[in-house]
Protein backbone atom coordinates (compact mmCIF):
# COMPACT_ATOMS: atom_id res chain seq x y z
CA UNK A 1 0.00 0.00 0.00
CA UNK A 2 1.66 3.48 -1.15
CA UNK A 3 0.65 5.65 1.85
CA UNK A 4 0.70 2.78 4.82
CA UNK A 5 0.85 3.93 8.00
CA UNK A 6 3.96 5.26 9.69
CA UNK A 7 2.39 4.73 13.29
CA UNK A 8 2.34 0.68 11.59
CA UNK A 9 5.81 0.35 10.62
CA UNK A 10 6.86 2.12 13.67
CA UNK A 11 4.28 0.41 16.34
CA UNK A 12 4.27 -2.92 14.64
CA UNK A 13 8.13 -3.75 15.36
CA UNK A 14 7.50 -2.11 18.98
CA UNK A 15 9.24 -4.38 21.70
CA UNK A 16 6.16 -5.09 23.58
CA UNK A 17 5.59 27.34 27.12
CA UNK A 18 6.70 30.22 26.79
CA UNK A 19 4.77 32.33 24.94
CA UNK A 20 5.65 33.18 20.93
CA UNK A 21 6.42 36.34 19.87
CA UNK A 22 3.57 37.52 18.04
CA UNK A 23 3.97 39.46 14.35
CA UNK A 24 2.16 42.94 13.33
CA UNK A 25 2.06 45.27 10.20
CA UNK A 26 1.76 44.18 6.33
CA UNK A 27 4.35 41.33 6.21
CA UNK A 28 4.81 38.74 3.80
CA UNK A 29 3.97 34.73 4.88
CA UNK A 30 7.45 34.32 4.79
CA UNK A 31 8.44 37.72 6.86
CA UNK A 32 5.71 36.24 9.26
CA UNK A 33 6.90 32.93 10.14
CA UNK A 34 10.70 34.49 10.24
CA UNK A 35 9.80 37.02 12.39
CA UNK A 36 7.62 34.85 14.92
CA UNK A 37 10.06 32.35 15.19
CA UNK A 38 13.46 34.35 15.18
CA UNK A 39 14.88 32.47 12.33
CA UNK A 40 17.68 33.80 10.69
CA UNK A 41 17.42 35.47 7.24
CA UNK A 42 19.43 32.36 5.48
CA UNK A 43 20.68 28.85 6.87
CA UNK A 44 24.13 28.84 8.13
CA UNK A 45 27.11 27.70 5.71
CA UNK A 46 28.01 24.59 7.48
CA UNK A 47 27.14 21.07 8.07
CA UNK A 48 26.38 21.63 11.81
CA UNK A 49 22.50 22.25 11.56
CA UNK A 50 20.90 19.03 11.98
CA UNK A 51 18.40 18.78 14.68
CA UNK A 52 18.08 15.74 17.45
CA UNK A 53 14.87 15.47 19.34
CA UNK A 54 13.10 13.30 21.99
CA UNK A 55 10.24 13.10 23.83
CA UNK A 56 7.14 10.90 23.86
CA UNK A 57 5.43 9.00 20.84
CA UNK A 58 1.60 7.93 21.41
CA UNK A 59 0.15 5.62 18.69
CA UNK A 60 -3.72 6.92 18.81
CA UNK A 61 -4.62 3.76 16.42
CA UNK A 62 -3.26 1.38 18.86
CA UNK A 63 -5.21 2.17 22.06
CA UNK A 64 -2.96 5.55 22.84
CA UNK A 65 0.22 3.62 23.25
CA UNK A 66 3.28 5.98 24.10
CA UNK A 67 6.73 4.98 23.49
CA UNK A 68 9.56 6.80 24.34
CA UNK A 69 11.41 7.94 21.03
CA UNK A 70 14.72 9.92 20.07
CA UNK A 71 15.43 11.21 16.15
CA UNK A 72 17.73 12.52 13.87
CA UNK A 73 17.58 14.73 11.48
CA UNK A 74 20.18 14.95 8.96
CA UNK A 75 19.18 16.67 5.69
CA UNK A 76 15.95 16.17 4.27
CA UNK A 77 16.44 12.71 2.94
CA UNK A 78 18.73 11.28 5.93
CA UNK A 79 16.57 9.94 9.77
CA UNK A 80 17.27 8.27 12.64
CA UNK A 81 14.39 6.86 14.44
CA UNK A 82 14.78 5.30 17.89
CA UNK A 83 11.69 3.79 19.54
CA UNK A 84 11.03 1.93 22.96
CA UNK A 85 13.39 1.87 26.15
CA UNK A 86 16.21 0.92 27.30
CA UNK A 87 16.98 -2.24 25.78
CA UNK A 88 14.13 -2.68 23.81
CA UNK A 89 14.72 0.11 20.95
CA UNK A 90 13.62 -0.31 17.73
CA UNK A 91 15.70 1.67 15.06
CA UNK A 92 14.33 2.69 11.79
CA UNK A 93 17.43 4.47 9.53
CA UNK A 94 16.67 6.50 6.43
CA UNK A 95 18.93 7.92 3.46
CA UNK A 96 17.30 7.81 0.58
CA UNK A 97 21.06 8.13 -1.31
CA UNK A 98 21.58 4.69 0.22
CA UNK A 99 18.71 2.76 1.29
CA UNK A 100 16.39 2.43 3.97
CA UNK A 101 16.80 -0.40 7.16
CA UNK A 102 14.74 -1.74 10.76
CA UNK A 103 16.38 -3.35 13.73
CA UNK A 104 14.59 -4.49 16.22
CA UNK A 105 15.24 -5.64 19.24
CA UNK A 106 17.74 -8.95 19.58
CA UNK A 107 18.02 -8.67 15.40
CA UNK A 108 20.16 -7.62 12.92
CA UNK A 109 19.41 -4.31 11.04
CA UNK A 110 17.72 -5.46 7.51
CA UNK A 111 16.75 -3.80 4.61
CA UNK A 112 13.58 -2.36 4.82
CA UNK A 113 12.22 -0.75 1.14
CA UNK A 114 8.69 -1.17 2.16
CA UNK A 115 9.36 1.74 4.51
CA UNK A 116 11.29 3.78 2.09
CA UNK A 117 8.32 5.94 0.80
CA UNK A 118 6.49 6.85 3.80
CA UNK A 119 9.72 7.43 5.80
CA UNK A 120 10.72 9.73 3.14
CA UNK A 121 7.61 11.75 3.06
CA UNK A 122 7.76 12.24 6.52
CA UNK A 123 11.84 13.22 6.86
CA UNK A 124 11.33 15.78 4.08
CA UNK A 125 8.23 17.27 6.03
CA UNK A 126 10.31 17.34 9.19
CA UNK A 127 13.01 18.82 7.49
CA UNK A 128 11.00 21.55 5.88
CA UNK A 129 9.43 22.38 9.18
CA UNK A 130 12.36 23.27 10.77
CA UNK A 131 13.76 25.20 8.62
CA UNK A 132 10.65 27.27 8.18
CA UNK A 133 10.68 29.88 5.94
CA UNK A 134 13.72 28.79 4.54
CA UNK A 135 12.19 26.15 1.97
CA UNK A 136 9.09 27.83 1.68
CA UNK A 137 9.58 28.52 -2.50
CA UNK A 138 9.41 24.23 -2.49
CA UNK A 139 5.57 24.38 -3.90
CA UNK A 140 5.38 20.56 -3.50
CA UNK A 141 4.39 21.81 0.53
CA UNK A 142 1.19 23.46 1.67
CA UNK A 143 0.64 25.27 5.12
CA UNK A 144 -1.30 27.85 7.44
CA UNK A 145 0.20 30.26 9.64
CA UNK A 146 -1.66 30.96 13.00
CA UNK A 147 -2.66 33.89 14.92
CA UNK A 148 1.12 34.05 16.09
CA UNK A 149 2.14 34.13 13.07
CA UNK A 150 4.06 30.31 13.60
CA UNK A 151 3.27 27.51 11.11
CA UNK A 152 0.30 25.66 12.55
CA UNK A 153 -0.45 22.77 9.68
CA UNK A 154 1.79 21.68 7.09
CA UNK A 155 1.23 19.19 4.43
CA UNK A 156 3.10 17.14 1.96
CA UNK A 157 1.18 14.77 -0.54
CA UNK A 158 -1.42 12.75 1.87
CA UNK A 159 0.24 13.56 5.03
CA UNK A 160 -0.24 16.28 6.92
CA UNK A 161 1.26 17.41 10.41
CA UNK A 162 -0.53 20.30 12.63
CA UNK A 163 2.20 21.69 15.12
CA UNK A 164 1.68 23.63 18.29
CA UNK A 165 3.62 24.79 21.65
CA UNK A 166 6.74 26.34 20.15
CA UNK A 167 9.35 26.84 22.43
CA UNK A 168 12.43 28.32 21.88
CA UNK A 169 16.12 27.31 21.90
CA UNK A 170 17.86 29.52 24.72
CA UNK A 171 16.59 33.27 25.65
CA UNK A 172 17.74 34.07 21.54
CA UNK A 173 17.26 30.62 20.06
CA UNK A 174 15.13 30.00 17.26
CA UNK A 175 11.28 28.69 18.48
CA UNK A 176 10.72 25.34 17.15
CA UNK A 177 7.58 23.26 17.78
CA UNK A 178 7.39 20.56 20.70
CA UNK A 179 4.18 19.36 19.79
CA UNK A 180 3.61 17.08 15.97
CA UNK A 181 -0.17 15.47 15.68
CA UNK A 182 0.21 13.07 12.47
CA UNK A 183 -2.64 12.69 10.05
CA UNK A 184 -2.67 10.81 7.10
CA UNK A 185 -5.67 8.31 5.76
CA UNK A 186 -4.03 5.68 7.97
CA UNK A 187 -1.90 7.27 10.57
CA UNK A 188 -2.72 9.16 13.68
CA UNK A 189 -0.02 9.56 16.12
CA UNK A 190 1.27 12.49 18.72
CA UNK A 191 4.71 13.37 19.18
CA UNK A 192 5.41 15.59 22.01
CA UNK A 193 9.24 16.54 21.88
CA UNK A 194 10.76 17.54 25.76
CA UNK A 195 14.08 18.29 24.39
CA UNK A 196 15.29 19.62 21.05
CA UNK A 197 18.68 20.32 19.28
CA UNK A 198 19.56 22.51 16.66
CA UNK A 199 23.10 23.18 15.34
CA UNK A 200 23.82 19.02 15.78
CA UNK A 201 26.00 17.71 13.01
CA UNK A 202 25.93 13.95 12.61
CA UNK A 203 28.16 11.84 9.99
CA UNK A 204 26.64 10.54 7.25
CA UNK A 205 27.09 6.56 8.95
CA UNK A 206 24.65 7.51 12.01
CA UNK A 207 21.76 6.97 8.70
CA UNK A 208 23.16 3.63 7.77
CA UNK A 209 23.70 0.13 9.54
CA UNK A 210 27.06 -0.42 10.99
CA UNK A 211 27.92 -2.80 8.17
CA UNK A 212 26.91 -0.73 5.52
CA UNK A 213 29.95 0.09 3.24
CA UNK A 214 28.78 2.53 0.72
CA UNK A 215 30.51 3.91 -2.32
CA UNK A 216 31.45 7.31 -0.54
CA UNK A 217 34.57 8.52 -2.62
CA UNK A 218 36.42 11.68 -1.79
CA UNK A 219 36.55 13.03 -4.79
CA UNK A 220 33.15 12.46 -5.47
CA UNK A 221 32.15 15.81 -7.30
CA UNK A 222 29.30 15.44 -10.12
CA UNK A 223 27.10 12.87 -8.89
CA UNK A 224 23.30 12.87 -9.83
CA UNK A 225 22.66 10.68 -7.16
CA UNK A 226 23.65 13.12 -4.41
CA UNK A 227 20.86 14.82 -2.76
CA UNK A 228 21.63 18.71 -2.25
CA UNK A 229 22.36 18.30 1.41
CA UNK A 230 25.70 18.44 2.97
CA UNK A 231 27.53 15.16 3.48
CA UNK A 232 30.29 14.78 6.00
CA UNK A 233 31.52 11.06 6.28
CA UNK A 234 34.43 9.29 7.06
CA UNK A 235 36.90 7.55 3.95
CA UNK A 236 39.77 5.05 3.75
CA UNK A 237 41.02 4.94 0.36
CA UNK A 238 44.69 6.04 -1.90
CA UNK A 239 44.93 8.81 -4.31
CA UNK A 240 46.78 9.62 -6.75
CA UNK A 241 48.03 12.86 -8.32
CA UNK A 242 50.66 15.43 -10.21
CA UNK A 243 51.62 18.90 -8.50
CA UNK A 244 51.52 22.20 -11.02
CA UNK A 245 54.72 22.20 -11.61
CA UNK A 246 54.47 18.82 -13.03
CA UNK A 247 51.45 18.81 -14.76
CA UNK A 248 51.56 18.94 -18.66
CA UNK A 249 48.12 19.42 -20.18
CA UNK A 250 44.86 17.85 -19.22
CA UNK A 251 44.06 16.52 -22.56
CA UNK A 252 46.96 14.02 -22.43
CA UNK A 253 46.10 12.46 -18.67
CA UNK A 254 43.00 10.64 -17.33
CA UNK A 255 40.09 12.46 -15.85
CA UNK A 256 41.08 14.69 -12.63
CA UNK A 257 40.47 17.98 -10.89
CA UNK A 258 42.64 20.78 -9.44
CA UNK A 259 43.10 20.41 -5.17
CA UNK A 260 44.33 23.30 -3.28
CA UNK A 261 46.90 21.97 0.21
CA UNK A 262 49.30 23.81 1.95
CA UNK A 263 48.79 26.97 -0.98
CA UNK A 264 50.01 24.46 -3.48
CA UNK A 265 47.95 23.25 -6.46
CA UNK A 266 47.46 19.34 -7.35
CA UNK A 267 46.10 17.05 -10.31
CA UNK A 268 43.96 14.18 -8.43
CA UNK A 269 43.20 11.73 -10.68
CA UNK A 270 39.89 9.93 -10.23
CA UNK A 271 41.23 6.92 -10.21
CA UNK A 272 45.09 5.34 -10.10
CA UNK A 273 45.93 5.84 -13.65
CA UNK A 274 46.97 2.76 -15.36
CA UNK A 275 49.64 4.37 -17.88
CA UNK A 276 52.75 5.63 -16.85
CA UNK A 277 52.82 9.18 -15.89
CA UNK A 278 55.87 10.81 -15.38
CA UNK A 279 56.30 11.69 -11.68
CA UNK A 280 52.77 10.87 -10.48
CA UNK A 281 52.64 10.98 -6.14
CA UNK A 282 50.50 9.44 -4.19
CA UNK A 283 48.50 9.55 -0.19
CA UNK A 284 47.72 5.93 0.52
CA UNK A 285 46.92 4.34 4.04
CA UNK A 286 45.27 7.35 5.79
CA UNK A 287 41.72 8.02 6.85
CA UNK A 288 40.27 11.60 5.69
CA UNK A 289 37.07 13.11 7.02
CA UNK A 290 34.96 14.29 3.70
CA UNK A 291 33.17 17.56 3.90
CA UNK A 292 31.19 17.82 0.67
CA UNK A 293 28.55 20.41 0.27
CA UNK A 294 26.48 22.43 -2.74
CA UNK A 295 26.65 25.78 -0.40
CA UNK A 296 28.60 28.65 -1.81
CA UNK A 297 31.77 28.60 0.28
CA UNK A 298 35.33 30.05 -0.21
CA UNK A 299 37.93 27.50 -1.24
CA UNK A 300 40.15 28.53 2.35
CA UNK A 301 37.07 29.11 4.32
CA UNK A 302 36.04 25.26 3.27
CA UNK A 303 39.40 24.10 4.17
CA UNK A 304 39.20 25.97 7.71
CA UNK A 305 35.72 24.82 8.25
CA UNK A 306 36.54 21.04 7.95
CA UNK A 307 39.37 21.33 10.30
CA UNK A 308 36.92 22.31 12.35
CA UNK A 309 33.87 19.70 11.83
CA UNK A 310 36.68 17.08 12.49
CA UNK A 311 37.66 18.23 16.07
CA UNK A 312 33.74 18.41 16.86
CA UNK A 313 33.21 14.63 15.20
CA UNK A 314 36.31 13.25 17.75
CA UNK A 315 38.86 13.17 15.20
CA UNK A 316 42.56 14.98 15.59
CA UNK A 317 43.82 16.67 11.98
CA UNK A 318 46.91 14.39 10.93
CA UNK A 319 47.72 17.19 8.16
CA UNK A 320 46.38 20.03 6.35
CA UNK A 321 43.46 20.12 4.73
CA UNK A 322 42.48 19.28 0.94
CA UNK A 323 40.13 21.53 -1.05
CA UNK A 324 39.01 20.83 -4.60
CA UNK A 325 38.81 23.53 -7.06
CA UNK A 326 35.13 23.94 -9.12
CA UNK A 327 34.64 25.98 -12.53
CA UNK A 328 30.71 26.76 -11.44
CA UNK A 329 28.70 27.20 -8.42
CA UNK A 330 25.65 25.86 -9.66
CA UNK A 331 23.69 23.67 -7.43
CA UNK A 332 24.77 20.45 -9.65
CA UNK A 333 28.38 20.94 -8.25
CA UNK A 334 29.54 19.93 -5.05
CA UNK A 335 32.07 21.55 -3.22
CA UNK A 336 34.37 18.68 -1.75
CA UNK A 337 37.24 19.18 1.39
CA UNK A 338 39.45 16.72 2.73
CA UNK A 339 41.20 16.47 6.43
CA UNK A 340 43.51 13.66 6.99
CA UNK A 341 42.34 12.36 10.47
CA UNK A 342 42.81 9.87 13.88
CA UNK A 343 40.22 8.84 16.01
CA UNK A 344 40.64 10.77 19.46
Amino acid sequence: MRYLALSFLLFAICACAEDAPTTSGNLSPDQQISKARNMPKAPPATPSKHFRMSGKITFHDYSDATQQGELWLGGPGRMRFAIGGDGLKNIILLDTVNGCWKKTPGEDFAEYPSGAEVLTIETELRWFIMRMPWDNNDSRFLFEIGESGMPSKVSLDQTTVELSEYQPLGKKGAYYPTVWRWKSPTDNRTEVFSSLQDGALFLDNAFAPPSFNPLNSMRLAHSTAESLADRVGIVEEDFFFVTEKDFTKEDDLPKGWWWLSSDKRYFVFEEQPKMQIENIRSRSGKTWLRWATYNDIGLRIGMNQVVEIAKRAGYSPSGPPWGKEIKSRSRKRLSVFLVPVEKD
